[in-house]
């Protein structure tokens, strides 16, 4: 008996298919249907693969979870890179912050992970540890131009709420007036003192 293979939506034969094209599958499928879409035969059907293929990469859901999180935080920790800590004004530094985590959340990946912290202790620490880390650097920015600490705090926190609930709101509209949005929204909060 011939031995057939068939392409998958990643562009690759079964008898072939990597961890990264299931991690890659999981995070689409996670951006389609939340948390409760990722799930092992809907993303082998998806795959174009039997759902053997997927326990040859991973124990179980949980561990394909895990490293759909960890994904999510490198995204993020990117986010943070020394490019949005580096040159350019107080202003320009948070636009680039903020931008970034617009044009990555295309999909509502960021907004189900999220939903996962509500149940999970560990998770939430996890992510209270990265808002902390970009609440500090939002403080820092707002000080330099010259809000108190106090509201250098509020401002910094709406900015995070913002950029945590924006998805949610405009998820359905075009980049780039998403970005456009957003802009005004940057442009009200870092208005210094004496501008």
């Amino acid at each position: 008996m011939a031995e057939t293979t068939e392409t998958t939506s990643v562009g690759r034969t079964n008898d072939c298919l990597t961890r990264e094209d299931w991690i890659t599958g999981a995070w689409e499928m996670l951006g389609d249907a939340g948390l409760d879409g990722v799930r092992v035969e809907p993303l082998a059907r998806r795959l174009g693969v039997t759902k053997g293929s997927f326990y040859w990469h991973f124990r179980d859901r949980q561990e394909l979870l895990d490293v759909l999180l960890d994904l999510w935080f490198s995204i993020w920790d990117d986010q943070m890179s020394p490019d949005i800590d580096g040159d350019g004004n107080a202003e320009e530094r948070i636009w680039a912050l903020f931008e970034s985590v617009i044009r990555r959340t295309t999909r509502g990946q960021t907004v189900s992970l999220r939903l996962l912290s509500h149940k999970d202790p560990e998770i939430a620490r996890r992510i209270d540890e990265r808002d902390a880390q970009r609440l500090a650097f939002l403080m820092q920015r707002l000080e330099e131009i010259g809000f108190s600490r106090e509201e250098a705090r509020v401002r910094g926190q709406v900015y995070q709420a913002i950029m945590t609930g924006e998805f949610l709101r405009n998820g359905g509209l075009p980049l780039e007036e998403r970005i456009d949005r957003a802009h005004e929204y940057h442009l009200l909060l870092s208005a210094g003192i004496n501008k």
